[in-house]
Formats: structure tokens, C-alpha cells, sequence
């Protein structure tokens, strides 16, 4: 087994266990995006999708590895970005379906 597989493994566990604990990451970030909206609402311009909602988080990862090492923030910045990845393509593939 390679490397890449071990990582992914991991990954995939990571990602099983937290959906576990905290339930699909999809709704969740669906709920928070409009949580962020009502909180910001008097200064955005458009409301913030799901998938900024990653990418939010993905920011405050890598502003954690700038402070000091700690594996997890490598791994959880890996997994904030598959899923702004495959949120983000749910939001064009909706748009493009809509138009």
C-alpha cells in the first residue's frame, strides 16, 4: 500500500468520523452559510454559498499551520478542500441546470 492510499484511508476515516459527530457536512455547511448571511447581512453585497463556507474554513486552517505544527490542521485543511471542491460543483451544476 502507497503512501497516497494510507492518506486517504485516513482521510476517508476522518471524514466518517466527524459525520458521525457533527452529521453530513453538506447540510451543515448549508445551515452555517445562512447563519453567516443573518450575521452579515448589512454588509454583504450577495449571501455566501456553502461551499465559501469551506473555503472560510479552509483560510482558518492554513492560518493555524502558520502558527504552529499540528497535524491536524494539515489533514482538516485537506478535507475543508474536497468538500468546498464537490460543494462548490454542486453550485454549478445547479446553475447550469437552472439557466
Amino acid at each position: 500500500m502507497t503512501t497516497i492510499d494510507l492518506n486517504e484511508q485516513k482521510i476517508k476515516k476522518i471524514m466518517a468520523d466527524r459525520q458521525k459527530d457533527y452529521g453530513d457536512y453538506d447540510e451543515n455547511f448549508r445551515l452555517l452559510a445562512i447563519i453567516f448571511n443573518v450575521i452579515l447581512h448589512d454588509i454583504l453585497k450577495d449571501d455566501i454559498q456553502p461551499h465559501q463556507v469551506a473555503q472560510l474554513m479552509m483560510g482558518l486552517k492554513l492560518f493555524r499551520t502558520s502558527k504552529k505544527f499540528k497535524s491536524d490542521n494539515y489533514d482538516d485543511l485537506e478535507i475543508y478542500t474536497k468538500m468546498a471542491k464537490n460543494l462548490h460543483k454542486k453550485t454549478i451544476d445547479k446553475k447550469d441546470k437552472d439557466e
